[in-house]
């Protein structure tokens, strides 16, 4: 379930960066996102969690005890087996490394887009309002980027680092997993304290 909901939550944030990137860049394409193609994209997000996190169960990679109340991938049996080292390669590199490539190109090219236009305009010094929506894009992609990928880098590279026979501490392996776990609350806090669309979405919907 860890696993499960933690994959959802990497799912989720990379289909967030998508629809800012194509509102963002690709502003004649907005039509594309609607009602349907964001149901669409949640269930996509949950069968793709349900998947990677189902297949060890299946015979495809293998859980193991932590012996701190919770369980997680067994990267060792790497070590010893072709089936278990593909699924953990394949893991990391499909819910991790991708979505941060896209995370990262998507944030990017908003960033890149909104100093473009402000160039096209020809104006030498930028109204305050132009200033601000470049400094909040800014300010907010970067710190969700930072944010992703400070909660995920560390369980990531311990993981691979167990999976090819390295030894690492157990107090390490904790705390990779606890930043690991804490990516899911990160998100909404940024926005809440960043957004001010989204904090009147907030008051609006629970009548605040």
């Amino acid at each position: 379930l860890t696993l499960l909901f933690g994959l959802a939550s990497i799912n989720t944030l990379t289909v967030i960066s998508v629809t800012r990137y194509i509102k963002g860049c690709h502003p004649e394409r907005g039509h594309c996102i609607s009602n349907s193609s964001m149901t669409v994209s949640l269930v996509l997000i949950w069968i793709a969690a349900f998947f990677w996190s189902a297949a060890p169960l299946l015979g495809w990679g293998s859980y193991t005890d932590r012996m701190y109340g919770t369980c997680e991938i067994d990267w060792a049996k790497a070590n010893f087996s072709t089936i278990y080292k593909s699924y953990i390669v394949s893991i990391f590199i499909c819910c991790f490394f991708l979505p941060v490539s896209v995370m990262i190109f998507s944030y990017v090219s908003i960033i890149n887009t909104v100093k473009l236009s402000h160039a096209l305009t020809g104006l030498s010094d930028p109204t305050d309002r132009q200033r601000r929506i470049e400094r909040d894009v800014t300010r907010v992609s970067i710190v969700i980027c930072t944010a992703f990928i400070i909660a995920w880098s560390p369980y990531a590279v311990i993981s691979i680092w167990s999976a090819y026979g390295h030894p690492v501490p157990n107090l390490t392996s904790i705390l990779a997993s606890l930043f690991a776990k804490s990516a899911s609350f990160y998100n909404p806090i940024i926005y809440f304290g960043m957004s001010s669309k989204f904090r009147r979405d907030i008051f609006i919907l629970f009548r605040c």
